[in-house]
């Protein structure tokens, strides 16, 4: 997955969910990703799961956003999912 799939992905979650807060929250999570420590956390989780990450975009782009989430939910079960969620909240101030 690359940048400008990313953007979309934001941008999609963002226009989809009509919430103000998820919104927001899509934006912190971007700006998080775009630190070096959020790229780097980024590029170990899509090293080993870059296939299932192109299924969550393709998801969240066509509208399946229950289908996306869990998807992602799944992904932060893993150790390196889970590395890049604690490192996103360390980021995020949480």
């Amino acid at each position: 997955m690359q940048q400008k799939d990313m953007d979309a992905l934001f941008h999609a979650i963002s226009q989809q969910s009509g919430s103000p807060d998820t919104t927001k929250a899509a934006s912190r999570l971007q700006a998080a990703l775009n630190t070096p420590d959020g790229r780097r956390a980024a590029q170990q989780v899509m090293q080993h799961y870059s296939g299932s990450l192109e299924q969550v975009a393709h998801m969240a782009q066509s509208g399946n956003m229950e289908g996306a989430k869990r998807s992602v939910q799944d992904l932060m079960r893993t150790p390196e999912g889970a590395q890049l969620a604690a490192q996103i909240a360390k980021m995020m101030g949480r």
